[in-house]
């Protein structure tokens, strides 16, 4: 067998095993990156920085990305509450607080 009119095959066996190896190789190398990217893409967490301005509450903040998130305002609120370690909902103009993007 010759392959592009440049090389000879001279053992088909070594030359089918050779194949045979090499796309096993390739497969494996390709499904272990897919996969790794769709695993560590979910955990990966997304976060929006905001100043806080005089009047801003937690609730308002909150009102503003409730429609981008799949939760109700009240589970926005302790969410931004928990990931900013806001225990007493006193905030502060000029505080950078941190609204997570990516929340299920």
């Amino acid at each position: 067998m010759i392959i592009l009119n440049r090389y000879k095959v001279v053992d088909m066996n070594k030359f089918k095993r050779f194949m045979f190896i090499s796309i096993l190789l390739i497969s494996m190398v390709l499904f272990t990156l897919l996969f790794t990217i769709k695993v560590y893409s979910k955990d990966i967490p997304q976060y929006n920085y905001i100043t806080v301005e005089e009047g801003d509450t937690i609730w308002s903040i909150a009102s503003n990305y409730v429609d981008k998130s799949n939760m109700e305002i009240r589970e926005l609120v302790y969410v931004i509450s928990n990931e900013n370690s806001i225990y007493n909902a006193s905030i502060y103009p000029g505080d950078v607080i941190k609204i997570p993007m990516n929340v299920e």
